[in-house]
């Protein structure tokens, strides 16, 4: 199957593919180079409008593509919503596997846990958070998504509990603490403005300090005030 993208554009069809082809040479650009865009796009859409709110069409201008194009990298929209999930997953995963290996105590872990997924969070559209709209997967891909994460919230837990158990946390329910920092970390995907006066890397550092701070057993006497400056 030839790549819709790559293939010559019918006439007049150049204005329709400007907006894909001012960020990216389409005939000579990678098909993970396309993905990114595609699913950024996406999840730009989906968090400003939900997926009911979003339509194919509105996808469609936005890259200045065809539904036949991007059809080439997803059967339908609820597929390209699933990717996204897996995706944000993925970017969960990894920010627990690396803050777990990294701290020494469950205080430095969850912090850590917390910095590694801001940071991703807030370096791609693509690594997002996306709530679970009723109708909007299949019941198999719903119930996978619910189970992966679950999964990510039972590992975050079981760490505030080893915080809890080695003095570097303070005594609280882990599951209500897990979900909590779950949701505060949710939300930045609705805030954040990644042309804005914050890098990544500040926001990170900013929110992981702000958020673990509720469960340190020894809180710092203060927090960073100005952001832009970390």
């Amino acid at each position: 199957m030839s790549d819709p993208i790559t293939s010559k554009p019918a006439k007049g069809a150049a204005k329709k593919r400007k907006s894909w082809g001012a960020e990216i040479d389409s005939s000579k650009a990678m098909r993970a180079e396309r993905e990114r865009l595609l699913f950024e796009t996406a999840a730009k859409l989906f968090n400003s409008h939900g997926f009911h709110g979003t339509s194919m069409s509105q996808l469609t201008s936005e890259l200045g593509l065809t539904k036949g194009a991007i059809y080439y990298y997803v059967t339908d929209k609820s597929d390209l919503l699933y990717k996204l999930h897996l995706k944000s997953i993925e970017a969960t995963q990894q920010a627990n596997t690396r803050g777990i290996a990294e701290g020494s105590n469950g205080f430095e872990r969850v912090k850590l846990i917390i910095r590694y997924y801001v940071e991703a969070l807030t370096r791609s559209r693509t690594e997002t958070f996306i709530l679970l709209e009723k109708g909007a997967l299949n019941d198999e891909q719903t119930r996978d998504i619910k189970k992966r994460r679950k999964q990510l919230e039972t590992e975050l837990r079981e760490q505030i509990a080893s915080g809890i158990e080695d003095g570097s946390m303070i005594p609280c329910d882990p599951k209500l603490a897990a979900l909590s920092l779950v949701g505060a970390m949710a939300w930045i995907s609705k805030w954040y403005e990644p042309d804005g006066d914050w890098r990544p890397e500040q926001v990170a550092q900013s929110m992981s300090e702000m958020l673990i701070r509720s469960l340190a057993a020894k809180p710092v006497d203060a927090l960073t005030t100005d952001v832009s400056n970390v």
